[in-house]
């Protein structure tokens, strides 16, 4: 049976914008990256989602690094954040992603599917 990529999207659309969603309503900031939270417990809790997904989602894993981005620049527009800063903030999010990615990419080479 032949897994479709629809899940691992959509998982790691929600987590990213759950995780950024959960930290702006705890910490009462606009954006989840305000807040220490957010490198202290959404990073952490987005890379080891990014690390079960990629383990059991191995083919091209930094997609569901990407899902996850897409899901906080999501949380973003939901908190009131400034369009005039999107491309600032996309690449603010790629560098805030890399770990995400680096986890993703242990996950793929640690999963033993093909």
């Amino acid at each position: 049976m032949k897994s479709t990529a629809a899940v691992p999207y959509t998982l790691s659309l929600v987590c990213g914008l759950g995780a950024c969603l959960a930290i702006m309503a705890v910490s009462g900031r606009k954006e989840a990256w305000d807040s220490t939270l957010y490198f202290v417990v959404g990073i952490p809790v987005m890379c080891v989602a990014a690390f079960a997904l990629a383990y059991a989602w191995p083919l091209k894993a930094w997609r569901w690094v990407l899902g996850m981005a897409v899901g906080q620049s999501i949380a973003m527009l939901m908190g009131g954040g400034s369009l005039s800063l999107w491309p600032l903030a996309i690449v603010g999010m790629a560098v805030l992603s890399l770990p995400q990615f680096g986890a993703a990419l242990l996950g793929a080479r640690l999963s033993r599917r093909e």
